[in-house]
């Protein structure tokens, strides 16, 4: 029996849902799950807003008040027995009601990107996206707080600023993988010293169970991100 598919789209912002890039991407992992296990693609619905809950959702339909598109595909789902399919848990949002309601509910999902983690996989995975939200959200309340008491004037930054701040994330970013890879950098290194092609020694790293900052399989082009900080 083919399984049947409703591909869920969610893009944050007005400009992303314009520039189409975000949603191009997503719809690119789904189709080519869905054409891995020889699925079908049935209904889907692209939807432009946050997935971050600003109030503390008491239940499902708080939760999904400004997502009225998440919603009446869930509905779907459940009316055609199908799955609800997402690129990533972050599509469905930081939050680990949404994902216990789907769960406790019978109600199928799965995240293109891992499609094989268990329930208890992806609680643990919305769990920790929630309490990272949570931080971000504090630090930032906590740095325009210091600001303010400065005297720093707050609102709309120009462009150099923004720059700026992009340059600096950048780096920062930039630090922490160079950190996280800094155990296994020493063996890519020599491999490719060794001859070995990136595929190769990306696939060596699969074979042995080592999985990328996000928890994804190694790719050339991981390696060779990995193999540039290493010279920086």
């Amino acid at each position: 029996m083919v399984q049947k598919f409703a591909s869920y789209i969610r893009v944050s912002t007005k400009e992303q849902g314009d520039s189409r890039l975000g949603i191009e991407a997503q719809q690119r992992l789904n189709k080519a799950y869905i054409e891995s296990v020889k699925g079908e693609l049935i209904n889907e619905i692209i939807e432009i807003e946050t997935g971050t809950v600003k109030h503390k959702a008491q239940n499902f339909e708080t939760l999904l008040l400004k997502r009225p598109k998440l919603k009446d595909l869930i509905q779907y789902c459940q009316k055609e027995n199908a799955i609800l399919l997402v690129k990533d848990l972050s599509r469905l949002g930081r939050n680990v009601l949404l994902i216990s309601y789907l769960i406790q509910n019978g109600i199928r999902f799965v995240c293109a990107d891992c499609p094989n983690d268990s329930e208890f996989m992806l609680q643990m995975r919305a769990v920790l996206a929630e309490e990272e939200a949570r931080k971000i959200s504090e630090r930032t309340k906590q740095a325009l707080q210091s600001l303010k008491e400065r005297g720093v004037k707050l609102g709309n930054p120009c462009k150099e600023s923004l720059a700026k701040g992009r340059r600096k994330q950048a780096k920062l970013k930039t630090e922490k993988a160079k950190e996280f890879y800094s155990f296994i950098s020493p063996r890519i290194i020599r491999l490719r010293e060794e001859g070995l092609s990136l595929r190769a020694i990306a696939k060596e790293l699969n074979i042995d169970g080592v999985r990328t900052k996000e928890a994804k399989l190694f790719t050339a082009m991981t390696i060779k991100n990995i193999l540039d900080r290493a010279k920086l």
